[in-house]
């Protein structure tokens, strides 16, 4: 059989952001905003500096970023 190169294609990219509400007893509260339309061959470091210039208009604080490809 003969060998055939395999491409992974990435067509939908989003961030995600999961913002601080406080906390409820010891459990801790999130509220998250998801942003699509993200290039998917977007650099890590610039999906980042993105993601640190939308948490700078944010009331809350941001606690976790996430890169979600499809």
């Amino acid at each position: 059989m003969k060998k055939i190169a395999i491409k992974k294609y990435k067509y939908e990219s989003k961030m995600k952001l999961e913002f601080d509400e406080g906390m409820d007893g010891d459990k801790q509260i999130t509220k998250s905003k998801t942003y699509g339309n993200i290039k998917p061959n977007t650099e890590h470091e610039k999906f980042y500096q993105v993601a640190g210039s939308i948490s700078a208009f944010q009331p809350l604080t941001v606690l976790k970023v996430k890169k979600i490809e499809k």
